[in-house]
């Protein structure tokens, strides 16, 4: 086995792979680069390679501490064939070859949190890699994935008042339309008004305008994203962006229009995320990730709960991720790191 860095001749072998792989997703894409860079939190890319075939990829975000030292960060990664007979070698490659690279560029450690479900048996292979496990996921912690089969079948799968308001929004009159160019910059900015209205109402932070250009640029750039827009009379509702990897799509960004009181109700995210699933479908994918909702203990009151109800309806399965696990270069630079977390951590908690 060969571990080395990836360069850009490497782009096609690497895409090829994330596209064939069941254990990753578009933040390994090499599209995704330039969200991570516009973060502050450069890539560094990595490859294995077995007998001249890539078997594994690393994308790790490099965050800045102090005094030159760093941190990094493998979201949802490394990608392997983590069911392989191979793979318990290629665990131990990778962290081999990571803890080396990582020690010539100052990074204190390397927290790797794989696409692996809690429980799976899968997440043998992780363990006596001097790794230490922790619950704690820096991405959502857990998300629904819909099957994506026929029509009837499909839509078998919603609950009634899913199907109820899916054919209700066809009845308002709302049409979907779609935005495939990457130039398009009116629809990434129309998607970030309804997005930023969204996140009002839910009181999250909005991310920034250029960061949703400089994703839409990536992906839509790599022919991975289209922009759906779910519109009546013209005037736009709703509109989501879907990731398409390989047999696999990602309900990325979405934003709505609330109806004004004494306002019919045109159900548009119901048409839109029809819309997509269908999309997602025609051009191949098997498995449509609705991306983040509630913990399943979350109650009412979690700022989550109605957007996992909704997500809730359209059926598929929930699936909590099985955490992180944190490679460590320098102990001790990570132990202090660590206790100053926890502090942190401890005078918020005073705090409030």
């Amino acid at each position: 086995m060969h571990f080395r860095p990836a360069t850009d001749a490497d782009a096609m072998a690497w895409q090829a792979f994330l596209a064939g792989a069941e254990f990753g997703d578009f933040l390994h894409d090499w599209a995704w680069a330039d969200v991570a860079a516009f973060d502050g939190q450069p890539q560094r890319r990595y490859v294995l390679e077995e007998d001249g075939a890539v078997v594994a990829i690393v994308a790790a975000q490099e965050r800045a501490l102090w005094r030159g030292r760093t941190f990094w960060y493998v979201p949802h990664g490394p990608v392997l064939d983590y069911r392989d007979p191979a793979a318990i070698d290629r665990v131990r490659a990778l962290t081999i070859g990571l803890r080396e690279v990582a020690r010539q560029h100052a990074a204190i450690a390397v927290k790797l949190e794989p696409r692996l479900e809690a429980g799976a048996p899968e997440l043998a292979v992780l363990r006596g890699r001097g790794l230490r496990s922790t619950a704690e996921t820096l991405q959502v912690g857990q998300t629904r994935i819909v099957e994506l089969t026929d029509d009837d079948a499909l839509m078998a799968q919603f609950d009634k008042d899913t199907r109820y308001s899916v054919r209700r929004a066809d009845r308002e009159g709302v049409v979907v339309e779609m935005a495939e160019d990457a130039g398009d910059t009116a629809a990434i900015d129309a998607l970030h008004a309804l997005v930023g209205e969204t996140q009002r109402r839910a009181g999250f932070p909005m991310p920034p305008l250029d960061r949703y250009r400089v994703a839409w640029r990536a992906l839509a750039g790599a022919r991975r994203a289209v922009i759906l827009e779910a519109r009546r009379e013209g005037e736009l509702l709703a509109s989501g962006m879907v990731v398409i990897e390989g047999d696999r799509s990602y309900y990325l960004f979405s934003g709505s229009r609330r109806e004004e009181r004494g306002e019919p109700k045109r159900y548009a995210s119901y048409a839109l995320q029809w819309a997509m699933m269908r999309l997602a479908r025609d051009r191949g994918v098997r498995l449509h990730d609705l991306w983040g909702v509630a913990p399943p203990d979350a109650g009412p009151d979690h700022p989550w709960h109605g957007v996992g109800l909704f997500k809730k309806g359209f059926g598929g399965r929930e699936i909590l991720w099985a955490g992180s696990w944190d490679l460590v270069v320098d102990p001790t630079l990570y132990r202090l790191r660590t206790a100053v977390g926890m502090l942190r951590g401890l005078v918020r908690r005073v705090r409030r």
